[in-house]
């Protein structure tokens, strides 16, 4: 029996060898503790492994044949290439493939591909660096049916060797400031770069380059352009370089270029003060610049510098870093091409002109300064002035009506004040905001007025005074023109300035605040108005000439009631007849208020044509209003009804 189940294993073995089990490539042969065929509790048996997809990878030239020795350089294009198969050995298209290298060595031009129908993608691979060299690790994997799959080899990379030829210039001769178009041809392994750009650099002996480093385009050839600078001149070297690369340069020829034109372009301070003045600018930079044909800035030229004869007479000076001369000077230009000189002024207002001229030009180049003048600096009693927008406001039984008060002032020949002189303002009821204010280059300044408080004193008429004053000087006839006071000319003589509450054009010392200028003088003064209060026996002998005073200017603003005063002035015709409109004070209305008149009568032909002015004017007394009829003979007794209209909107009526 034992033996009968010898003879069956081996007939059953003998079976499948015919059958070819044995030379499967999948199988395997061993033995156990038990199985379908043997004897006892051991025997012999067969186990197959299922076939898994597949990823080759291999390095590529541009016609797909492989690159044997796996090195890469820059003189021809390489790929890696992956071919992508399922477990049966079909080729799997459209799957997406990773790539990665060392970033150290080499760069991929995409890290990820899709697979043909073939199975197959690729990517370029290429050196980090046209002169890098080294070995590194390529990897590609992919993922087929749920299993991932990979493969990887390595490279090396081998430094190229990077030359720079035809520098061309074209044009090859300008001038200065003009440009020229350089282009230079990069090499790789002595093959044009049309599949790996060279970065150039580019310099020049004299000017520059836009840009200063290219890339060489498809084509290997880099290109940029030459501009060259004003102070360019003669034979200028221009250099192409590259890393790992000789340098190789061409000349160009550059003409100098040549002044053109002399401009006159600033002025430090154009207004300036006489050097006698107590605080103003007594100085001023002044500066001409020397240009090109190309309006370009020209360093190192000679300009000849000089004053007019209007500012010479009047004292003023220049200097060229040193002392001060009114002898025309030569300057040298800076980098720039600016030729600048200082100007001084001198005892005497004058316009004040610069000439600068280039040395030894032909024609004649020459510039003039403008707008440049010395005034006197200081103001001039004459020509001071202060305004109200408002001489009415209705103010008296109201806080906060405002109006602007405007103080203008000029030196002894009507030239502006500098610009920042103080001009200070009191007033004996309500609220100057500001107290002071400082000239702008109109040579005047702007302040508030408002009324506020407790009305007392003269105020309870309501009439307020307001002065202003500041640092000036005494005004004289200039009989000669020579903006100097010359012996026996006339002296306006001034006092020391009060503030004039009751208009009486007298200082009453327990009353009124004074405002002295630290001069004793005792002599006695000219008559003033009212807009120049100045204390009696506080002035100069005027024979000795004008001296410095507080300039000053009052004005009297009307704080008007909400009710009017309406009164009948002259006789009145069937033509009309005029009207006196005041507050309950005897002041004017509120500059703004208005004025209506209406025939009232039943059944009259009589009517109002107009009323003239139909507003109160800006003034700082009582105002009249003609009121004109249609001449109708009714108008002999009709009645007309007037109306007064505050700022406020009060009406008062009264009946004529």
């Amino acid at each position: 029996m034992r033996y009968l189940k010898y003879v069956l294993s081996l007939v059953i073995v003998g079976a499948l060898v015919a059958c070819g089990g044995g030379n499967l490539p999948d199988t395997t042969t061993g033995s156990g503790t038990s199985g379908t065929t043997g004897s006892g509790t051991t025997g012999t048996g067969t186990t197959t492994t299922a076939a898994a997809p597949t990823l080759t990878l291999a390095l590529v030239d541009s016609a797909g044949a492989v690159v044997t020795s796996n090195s890469i350089n820059s003189s021809a294009a390489v790929f890696a290439q992956a071919t992508v198969k399922d477990a049966t050995g079909a080729a799997v298209a459209s799957k997406l493939v990773t790539f990665s290298t060392d970033p150290t060595v080499a760069v991929l031009a995409q890290t990820t591909a899709l697979t043909n129908a073939a199975g197959v993608t690729k990517v370029q691979i290429s050196p980090v660096s046209l002169t890098s060299s080294g070995a590194g690790s390529l990897a590609a994997a992919a993922n087929v049916n749920g299993t991932a799959i990979q493969n990887s080899l390595d490279f090396q990379t081998a430094a190229s060797n990077v030359t720079l030829t035809n520098l061309t210039v074209a044009p090859n001769s300008i001038s200065a400031l003009q440009s020229s178009a350089v282009t230079v041809q990069g090499r790789v392994n002595g093959v044009l770069a049309t599949s790996s750009a060279v970065q150039v650099n580019f310099s020049a002996s004299c000017g520059s380059f836009s840009p200063a480093t290219a890339s060489t385009s498809g084509s290997g050839i880099a290109s940029t352009t030459y501009q060259s600078a004003a102070t360019c001149s003669g034979t200028v070297t221009l250099t192409a370089q590259a890393t790992g690369a000789a340098a190789v340069t061409a000349p160009i020829t550059v003409a100098a270029a040549a002044p053109a034109n002399v401009i006159y372009t600033s002025a430090g301070s154009p207004l300036l003060v006489v050097s006698t003045a107590p605080t103003g600018n007594k100085q001023s930079i002044v500066r001409f610049q020397v240009l090109d044909s190309n309006g370009a800035g020209m360093s190192g030229q000679q300009v000849s510098v000089a004053l007019q004869s209007t500012a010479i007479s009047a004292g003023v000076t220049f200097s060229v870093g040193g002392s001060a001369t009114q002898t025309p000077q030569t300057v040298t230009t800076d980098a720039s091409g600016y030729a600048t000189v200082t100007v001084s002024s001198g005892a005497l207002p004058t316009p004040l002109v610069v000439t600068a001229t280039l040395v030894g030009s032909i024609p004649v180049i020459t510039a003039s300064s403008s707008g440049i003048a010395v005034t006197g600096g200081v103001a001039a009693q004459n020509s001071a002035s202060l305004s109200a927008s408002k001489l009415s406001i209705e103010g008296y039984s109201h806080d906060g009506v405002p109006t602007t008060l405007t103080m203008r002032v000029a030196d002894r020949s009507g030239n502006p004040v500098p610009v920042g002189s103080v001009v200070n303002f009191v007033t004996n009821y309500g609220i100057v905001n500001p107290g002071s204010c400082t000239l702008d280059s109109t040579s005047s300044c702007t302040v508030t007025y408002s009324s506020q408080g407790t009305i007392r004193g003269y105020s309870n008429l309501g009439r307020v005074a307001i002065l202003a004053y500041m640092q000036g000087e005494e005004s004289f006839t200039d009989q000669n023109g020579n903006n100097t006071w010359d012996s026996g000319e006339p002296v306006f003589v001034m006092g020391q300035a009060y503030l004039d509450d009751n208009e009486d054009q007298i200082y009453e010392s327990a009353t009124e605040q004074l405002f002295p200028d630290g001069r004793t003088d005792s002599g006695s003064c000219l008559s003033n108005p009212y807009s120049n209060p100045s204390q009696a026996n506080t002035c100069h002998d005027p024979s000795t000439g004008p001296v410095p005073i507080r300039v000053r200017k009052q004005i009297v603003i009307v704080l008007s009631t909400d009710q009017a005063a309406i009164t009948q002035s002259g006789s009145r015709t069937l033509n009309g007849f005029s009207i006196q409109v005041a507050d309950l004070h005897g002041n004017p209305m509120a500059t703004g208020s208005t004025v209506a008149a209406a025939v009232t009568t039943s059944g009259s032909a009589c009517t109002v044509n107009s009323v003239s002015p139909s507003t109160v004017v800006n003034t700082n007394f009582p105002t009249i209003h003609t009121i004109t009829l249609n001449g109708d003979a009714s108008c002999a007794s009709a009645t007309v009804l007037v109306t007064v209209t505050s700022t406020g909107g009060l009406p008062t009526v009264h009946s004529f």
